[in-house]
């Protein structure tokens, strides 16, 4: 007696079972359609199966083919050059640029926190 299908319940089939359909759709004994009924999955399923084993990148692969689940990478060192560090940048002096609406431009250079206040309270 097939098991019961709860709509709300997502089943989750094991890497074995996936690469047991694989393997048995590349023998080509029954179309995908007979192989989805006979294991009760979607026809869509099988595809999508078949095409991930074809890459070989999917997770559920690397586990049927007894693969470790991620690639091992060799440990590698990489050459570094050590340079002095570079003397701090001169900084330049404080200089504000005020544009006005009919084109005139008013520079200040070497502009103190005191000149800023007295400039933003004329403008104000």
């Amino acid at each position: 007696m097939p098991a019961l299908k709860h709509p709300d319940v997502r089943r989750v089939f094991s890497p074995e079972f996936k690469w047991q359909i694989v393997r048995e759709s590349k023998e080509r004994t029954l179309s995908v359609s007979e192989l989805a009924r006979k294991y009760d999955v979607n026809t869509n399923q099988v595809f999508r199966w078949v095409r991930e084993a074809e890459a070989g990148q999917a997770l559920w692969v690397r586990r049927a083919k007894g693969e470790p689940d991620a690639p091992i990478a060799a440990s590698v060192f990489l050459p570094v050059s050590v340079r002095p560090a570079n003397a701090a940048p001169v900084l330049s002096q404080p200089a504000i640029t005020v544009s006005f609406r009919s084109g005139h431009q008013l520079m200040l250079h070497e502009a103190t926190p005191a000149m800023l206040a007295q400039l933003v309270a004329a403008l104000s």
